[in-house]
């Protein structure tokens, strides 16, 4: 039977070393344990929920174990959307914000796991959304930026790329992993000094521009593609929320000296787009700029993924908002923003029925949790965001490799 026995807090580290939480249910004849992710305080969204509570993590596992635990336990774990209720009614904010939104979502997707494993299914299944079941295509962090990298490193957050040649999983993993290599190559030739630096994803960080960092991607990927047969597509995550000065209403890239209005925005990513025939573009303005983000949807949507991040932040809500005003064509989905499993599959449907593609994704600050694979797969997304090296990254890469069914890879056609 899959009813909740107990379930154990403990504080564990993440890949940069930092605190966080992990939970395991416990069923009577089943078991899932989750390890919370956690954005660099740079990197994370003003509308996503907090990652704790406002007293920090050792009063979100006080909460746990005093207050959700007792309602929990007893309760079925197949029983999703009444655990995850619970939780909600618990928190008693809008957001997560009395428990904060990684306790609540470790919480959430433990119970998920305990039922799959009660059930003897794998998680993808036990969470899919039908019968079929697509693998995503992995979607790497080359060369970093922004606020996950220190020195002077490009402005933009992530420099990606996705192996949309590839034929299976398996062989995106690897042309993800030689294009990462051959970027590490280049930029030990082209500059003495390179150190062979990375941020919190593993990607590469040297003394680029932005354009730069786009002219080493391109030229890789060209000769890999003149070797292999593959096709690669670049993409871009600028994190524009740390580039926009609220003040003078403009975007900074202290990288290059230079500031843009959003017109000379909309100017220069649609440069990129058309210089590297883009094939991604997220966050590409700040956080309330639903309108701009639909000037290079309108303009763009037809040929490159115009995805929404901290603008939509895995909320139902926001993410409704921004498909009245067609924002974006895609969206990063992240279960500890929105709080629940429920809740991230209520925003990945919204999505989906809209025909916004959703694009599931870790944090910069990572353990090996590989939940996100499972999700990836059983609710049919096109792509997972997760870096390329790294063992926190790798695990999810991995997971999808562990599944070892011949399920197709997803549609990444406009």
């Amino acid at each position: 039977m899959p009813i909740i026995k107990r379930i154990f807090t403990r504080k564990i580290f993440d890949s940069r070393g930092v605190e966080t939480l992990e939970v395991d249910v416990i069923t009577e004849n089943g078991f899932g344990r989750v390890a919370a992710p956690f954005g660099a305080p740079g990197s994370r969204g003003e509308f996503e929920a907090p990652a704790y509570s406002p007293e920090g993590l050792d009063t979100s596992i006080a909460i746990v174990e005093k207050e959700i635990q007792p309602k929990i336990v007893g309760l079925s774990s197949s029983d999703q959307g009444q655990i995850d209720g619970i939780l909600k009614d618990i928190d008693g904010t809008e957001n997560f914000e009395r428990i904060g939104g990684n306790t609540s979502s470790t919480i959430s997707l433990a119970v998920a796991k305990a039922a799959a494993s009660a059930l003897n299914v794998p998680l993808y299944k036990h969470l899919a959304l039908d019968g079929s079941f697509r693998y995503p295509y992995p979607l790497g962090n080359m060369i970093g930026g922004g606020a996950h990298s220190m020195g002077s490193a490009p402005d933009m957050q992530e420099h990606l790329v996705v192996s949309i040649g590839a034929r299976d999983v398996k062989e995106a993993i690897m042309l993800n992993l030689e294009v990462h290599g051959k970027i590490g190559d280049v930029l030990e030739g082209r500059d003495p000094g390179f150190a062979g630096g990375m941020d919190d994803e593993r990607a590469w960080v040297a003394n680029l521009t932005d354009v730069e960092a786009f002219d080493i991607i391109y030229d890789v990927c060209l000769k890999i593609k003149e070797k292999t047969g593959m096709t690669f597509g670049i993409g871009l995550d600028l994190a524009a929320d740390r580039l926009w000065n609220p003040d003078t209403k403009e975007y900074e890239y202290h990288r290059e000296g230079k500031s843009r209005t959003t017109n000379e925005q909309i100017g220069f990513l649609s440069s990129l787009i058309e210089k590297y025939n883009l094939v991604y573009v997220e966050d590409a303005f700040h956080s309330n700029d639903y309108a701009s983000f639909a000037v290079l949807n309108e303009k763009y949507g037809h040929r490159c993924f115009i995805c929404a991040d901290d603008i939509y932040a895995s909320n139902p809500e926001r993410t409704g908002h921004g498909i009245e005003l067609n924002s974006a064509n895609a969206m990063i989905l992240k279960p500890n923003q929105v709080g629940t499993v429920t809740g991230a599959l209520e925003t990945c449907k919204l999505a989906q029925k809209n025909k916004v593609r959703v694009i599931v994704s870790h944090r910069s600050g990572e353990t090996d949790d590989a939940s996100i694979a499972h999700l990836a797969i059983g609710w049919h997304l096109p792509m997972i965001k997760t870096g390329v090296l790294g063992g926190e990254r790798l695990a999810k890469l991995n997971e999808l490799l562990r599944v070892n069914v011949d399920y197709p890879m997803a549609d990444l056609s406009f």
